[in-house]
């Protein structure tokens, strides 16, 4: 069974290469790592100390080696210290003050490797400036480069600003693999609202914010946030501390969020919110924990919200009550303790299973060293194209002029194609764009600005192919190409 589950979680609806960036996942406190490759279990310890509370996050090479773990405010190396210029992330009064923990916000930080670069890697993390120093204002990137010092790394732009202007919610950065195999889509959630932001992350760089209302919009003084996407980047799951379980369809060629379902947490009375998400490997159950109890929602069901079953029920005078739950790449979905501190890990062995079959283990595992509350902040790495999606082809430079068309159907159309008298051109999100009209030498023959749509007159251009590029004016990166033919 536990092979079976790892076979699935490597090939569902996708075509895959062996990327093992989230193989091994550093535990808190006095750390130690978890290692899943090969389909086993092996802890072993790292140091000096890294202190971590709710931030966490690693990330591995592609063979599943540990490059890089960090708890949102320095960045250490596999061998426990520091790597070069990795201090002083996420600049605010938290980060300055209370080094002794780390940041104090879940899934405020997240490791990505560059797309179609092994040398570069992004480290996508929150800071902690407002509403008392407990949700983001300010979101930034850091990206390091592997190669130098001799393979010990360095940080080479750090603390860039990704986005400000908004408060965020405390938590529930994330991310996805674009239906390419190749980019990133990253999502995070905006405070006191139903206002999602999506980045799209490409070898030329970080663009967005890609901005999208929709569901129910959350309140509250409290809104700790924890999202996750199903293994096969086809759904979306968030929650806060108050509010429901909000559950979306995710269109990964578009970044789009639709089909909004909420359900609420059956695990408090009256029912609320109060609980941690995470997919089962197939997708078919979210199981939702919340302390001393761990519901699984069954979303091949009519209704989810009745098709529910309560997997444990944890003595409430237990310390080590149930906290975080993650999938891991053996199949299982494993939980931290309530409050941390605990040399053990709770299980899910069989989490694709319907009720109790899924088999929850209470203590299932011994550490070395007490855990973090959380576990680093991972994502399905392995995921791949998303065949016969429509933007399941990478295109590249053949026209010799120096044109590479990165990006793919569905972020921007064009119609009709061939054009004759003229062509239409839409932008799957809403921003501010330059359309550029460029010939096959490379000229650029027409341009416009625009937010999101625009039409070009091709009517007086001579018959042949060109090339549509839409530039970020705010990032000023080229967000994705598209090649049509004029045709008279």
């Amino acid at each position: 069974m536990r092979l079976i589950a790892l076979i699935f979680f490597l090939l569902i609806n996708s075509r895959v290469d062996a990327q093992l960036y989230g193989a091994q996942w550093v535990l808190g406190y006095r750390e130690s790592v978890l290692d899943f490759r090969n389909d086993t279990l092996i802890n072993y310890p790292i140091g000096p100390l890294m202190p971590m509370f709710l931030t966490s996050a690693n990330i591995c090479d592609s063979s599943g080696n540990l490059l890089y773990y960090t708890n949102g405010i320095y960045i250490a190396g596999a061998d426990g210290s520091q790597i070069a210029n990795g201090d002083s992330l996420s600049p605010c009064n938290w980060s300055n003050q209370q080094s002794c923990c780390g940041l104090d916000i879940p899934q405020a930080a997240l490791f990505l490797p560059m797309p179609s670069n092994s040398r570069y890697y992004y480290l996508v993390h929150y800071s902690a400036d407002t509403l008392n120093e407990s949700a983001p204002g300010t979101i930034y990137y850091s990206v390091i480069d592997k190669d130098t010092l001799n393979q010990q790394g360095a940080v080479i732009r750090k603390n860039v600003i990704l986005f400000h202007g908004s408060i965020m919610r405390p938590g529930g950065l994330t991310a996805c693999k674009h239906a390419n195999g190749r980019d990133w889509w990253i999502v995070m959630a905006g405070y006191n609202s139903n206002t999602f932001y999506k980045f799209l992350l490409t070898p030329e760089g970080l663009n967005g914010p890609f901005i999208q209302d929709i569901g129910p919009g959350y309140s509250g003084s409290f809104q700790l946030s924890h999202s996750k996407f199903s293994q096969d980047g086809s759904k979306f799951v968030t929650s806060c501390d108050e509010g429901p379980v909000l559950i979306m369809d995710f269109d990964r060629c578009a970044g789009i969020f639709s089909n909004p379902t909420t359900i609420f947490n059956n695990v408090s009375s009256p029912p609320s919110s109060g609980g941690i998400p995470e997919f089962s490997p197939n997708g078919r159950f979210v199981y939702v924990s919340n302390t001393i109890n761990l519901n699984q929602y069954d979303l091949w069901a009519a209704n989810p919200q009745l098709d529910s079953s309560m997997v444990d029920a944890v003595d409430s005078s237990d310390p080590a009550q149930i906290e975080f739950p993650q999938i891991a790449p053996n199949g299982k979905i494993y939980i931290t303790c309530f409050t941390g501190g605990y040399y053990i890990l709770h299980a899910i062995n069989y989490p694709d299973l319907k009720g109790d079959s899924c088999v929850y283990v209470d203590t299932a595992i011994t550490t070395l060293t007490t855990n973090s509350i959380n576990f680093p902040n991972m994502i399905n790495y392995q995921l791949g194209t998303l065949l016969n999606s429509g933007c399941d082809t990478i295109h590249t430079d053949t026209t010799g002029v120096g044109i590479i068309t990165t990006e793919v159907n569905n972020l921007l159309r064009i119609m009709p194609n061939p054009a004759n008298k003229y062509v239409y051109v839409e932008m799957g999100m809403q921003g501010d764009y330059e359309f550029e009209l460029v010939n096959m030498i490379g000229q650029v023959v027409d341009k416009k600005e625009t937010r999101q749509v625009d039409i070009f007159d091709t009517e007086r251009l001579a018959g042949g192919v060109y090339f549509l590029r839409a530039m970020n004016q705010n990032s000023l990166n080229i967000v994705a190409t598209q090649k049509f033919i004029v045709q008279h």
